[in-house]
């Protein structure tokens, strides 16, 4: 037997709930083909369910007939879009409003850029395209070497950022004398997450995070409960449940901002049918 704790604050982001809900609307009234340009979430269970109901997820917009293409909370990439729109595409824009005012603030930034974020990352990519002067994606330590130390830098971060880099490299720009200007920092449905994971820590042996190891800001709550000393685990869904994460009194669940509710309540059912009890909080 043991007590399951939820986080006070986890599952779908704003962004993420703005862009299901508009993939909702085009499943239910289009006529046209419709499509999602990359997956619409980092969770293949809710990316099979749109699927199911003729959303289909393309890469690009070659040898596919044109239609309503969706596109998802992280952006796309500016000359990704125009390829679709030449392609004759209507894209339906589900870029997370945070995302946007970051696309905005490339396209009109004055100073030279420092973007914080992951190189790969799809968010990265689409607000980088968007930059109309000189940027620089700063992953790590090592993207900080060979700036120009007279130069003054506008910082624009990654919306899921690790709080903890970020940190980090504003120490060691601190340690070079290189001047900057935050622009924007992690958003706050990240930062809320990450302070409920900390929460759960303080009351709980285990933590469980619930999301797909491929999402930014799901492996930056799994690194946290780790890293605070508590045995952490990250599961992509109920199926992957140990009995080594339940074998303590007290389990924290957690899930990443591309987990529905469903999948949250799927996973706490399965807990209780392996001896959990859900402690409801006042």
């Amino acid at each position: 037997m043991f007590n399951i704790h939820l986080a006070s604050t986890y599952g779908f982001c704003r962004g993420v709930q703005c862009a299901t809900e508009l993939a909702d609307q085009l499943v239910a009234s289009s006529r046209r083909p419709i499509y999602s340009i990359g997956k619409l979430v980092h969770n293949d269970a809710v990316v099979r369910r749109y699927e199911e109901r003729g959303l289909q997820v393309i890469g690009s917009p070659e040898g596919v007939e044109p239609g309503l293409a969706l596109v998802r909370a992280h952006g796309i990439p500016l000359d990704e879009w125009q390829a679709y729109e030449k392609a004759g595409f209507t894209l339906v824009d589900g870029t997370c409003r945070l995302v946007k005012l970051n696309h905005m603030r490339c396209a009109k930034a004055q100073l030279p850029v420092l973007f914080f974020g992951l190189r790969k990352h799809a968010e990265t990519l689409s607000t980088v395209s968007r930059a109309a002067g000189w940027i620089r994606v700063v992953e790590d330590l090592g993207d900080l070497d060979d700036l120009d130390p007279t130069w003054t830098y506008d910082i624009i971060m990654q919306t899921t950022f690790s709080t903890l880099k970020a940190d980090r490299l504003l120490a060691e720009l601190d340690g070079r004398g290189i001047a900057y200007e935050i622009i924007s920092h992690v958003c706050p449905a990240s930062s809320r997450r990450r302070r409920a994971v900390l929460e759960l820590c303080d009351m709980c042996q285990s933590v469980i995070v619930l999301g797909e190891r491929q999402s930014a800001n799901t492996s930056e709550l799994y690194r946290l409960a780790k890293d605070r000393g508590v045995a952490a685990w990250l599961i992509g869904s109920p199926a992957e449940l140990e009995d080594a994460m339940i074998s303590c009194c007290d389990v924290g669940v957690t899930a990443g901002a591309s987990v529905d509710p469903a999948s949250v309540d799927l996973l706490i059912d399965v807990l209780g049918q392996k001896g959990g009890t859900l402690i409801r909080r006042l």
